[in-house]
């Protein structure tokens, strides 16, 4: 049979049209926290820390159910390349009752444990009375973060990736009225300080998932609206495997990153509190440069997971090679932002010059890794989008646990030096990352169907 030939600028197009919406999107969903945390940084250290300890918990949950949402988005975008749209539905309302069940638990346990959970962190009295006001209220987000994170993969699947784009505007627009409002006791509303911006963060979260459901449903332009299926409440075990056995792999991909930054922020707050809200709000302004390559890295895996579905090997090349291409193109362009204005970037989340200089070396160091880290990503949805579901999830323990953890805390507690040598141990791992995922990309020969 002979291979088809696609034309490389249209395909090119193609993706750039694809990947500026869900860059987008990305941008805007992440930008629900990151202006959170830059009205936050304009408060207390003690808050900013607060914030950044209850994050590191609610994070884990972030990372399951964005793995979740990722192997429902493969399974639905091999559907609909197979044209089984009732499949897509299907695996669509089984990730959102089984994920929200998981939701309901976790919800249990850190209501009841969360002052346990968090005295892992540090014994300051000040940061952990904050930290478990504001957590008992965001970790009620746990199902809309569930629900969002399959409405987008189910969007995405179908190519339409400027709907979950536009939800995250009217979220993010939400979360800044409100979170302004509430943060600072503006328009009559009384000032809650955090606890204004967990509020915020909830409300913004509930408007998107329910706006997605309806978007997704509603008779006259709703993705499902035409397709029919039986058993909505009849568990699909069938489906249920697929999405799971691609999601929990991803998922844990995800959480060693999250089990990880409980470690190293445990370590860093030994440097003090200051020291960790610098690095907090570090870590979000460097979120918001990369979100465009985390653009690509989503792209790479409804794209590739569809292009298998059709069983087209051609079209699994170019859009490999093309994606590849892109990513580091936006990487080296955000490294030299990053690199070349700091301060700008930490200016935005911060007033406070003595974090706004630590968190400068921070970034300074991450940009110098953008591209290994960014490409990595990519590599990483299409090794998991051929088959290769557990390999991201080794690469991922092996670069954060052997490599990562080890050195900074041999830095900290044992050499104890800078902590700007933490920071060097996380460029690290990125680089091994990269390197191994490279080597496997080759080896198996992803960009070929089996």
């Amino acid at each position: 049979m002979t291979e088809k030939i696609y034309d490389s600028k249209a395909i090119r197009k193609q993706i750039i049209f694809l990947i500026i919406p869900v860059m987008l999107e990305n941008i805007f969903q992440m930008s629900a926290g990151l202006i959170s945390s830059a009205m936050v940084g304009r408060l207390d250290p003690a808050l900013i820390s607060a914030q950044g300890v209850s994050s590191r918990i609610t994070g884990i949950l972030w990372a399951l159910f964005k793995g979740i949402g990722v192997g429902a988005t493969v399974v639905m975008a091999r559907s609909k390349g197979e044209e089984d749209f009732a499949k897509c539905r299907r695996t669509f309302e089984q990730t959102v009752i089984t994920g929200c069940l998981i939701a309901i638990l976790f919800i249990l346990i850190f209501l009841f444990f969360s002052s346990n959970i968090l005295s892992f962190f540090t014994d300051n009295n000040e940061i952990l009375t904050s930290a478990e006001k504001y957590l008992k209220i965001v970790i009620f987000t746990a199902p809309f973060l569930m629900i969002m994170a399959a409405v987008t993969g189910a969007f995405q699947a179908d190519g339409n990736t400027k709907t979950p784009m536009n939800i995250a505007i009217i979220m993010n627009i939400i979360n800044v009225v409100i979170g302004y409002a509430l943060i600072y006791g503006k328009f009559g509303f009384p000032q809650l300080s955090l606890l204004g911006a967990a509020i915020a963060l909830l409300i913004s979260q509930a408007c998107g998932a329910l706006l997605g459901i309806y978007l997704l449903y509603n008779k006259k332009h709703g993705l499902f609206s035409t397709v029919i299926t039986k058993g909505f409440l009849k568990v699909d075990s069938g489906t249920l495997k697929s999405v799971y056995s691609i999601g929990i792999p991803a998922a844990f991909e995800q959480m060693f990153w999250q089990l990880s930054a409980i470690i190293t922020s445990k370590a860093i707050l030994t440097y003090g509190e200051v020291t960790f809200a610098a690095y907090q709000l570090g870590l979000q302004a460097e979120l918001m440069s990369e979100m465009p390559a985390v653009g690509v890295g989503i792209a790479a895996t409804s794209m590739t997971a569809n292009a298998i579905g059709k069983k087209d090997g051609a079209l699994l090349k170019i859009y490999t090679k093309q994606l590849i291409t892109t990513s580091t193109a936006i990487s080296l362009f955000s490294s030299m932002l990053i690199i070349a204005f700091p301060g700008v970037f930490m200016s935005f989340f911060t007033n406070n010059p003595e974090i706004k200089e630590i968190g400068i070396y921070y970034l300074i160091v991450m940009g110098f890794i953008q591209t290994p880290q960014n490409l990595s990503k990519v590599l990483s949805g299409t090794i998991r989008s051929a088959g290769y579901k557990n390999i991201p999830m080794i690469i991922q323990f092996v670069g954060i646990w052997c490599v990562r953890i080890p050195i900074a805390l041999v830095f900290t507690y044992v050499l104890k030096l800078d902590v700007i040598y933490i920071w060097l141990a996380m460029a690290a791992d990125q680089i091994f990352k990269f390197i191994v995922s490279v080597i496997i990309y080759r080896v198996k020969r992803v960009d070929e169907i089996r």
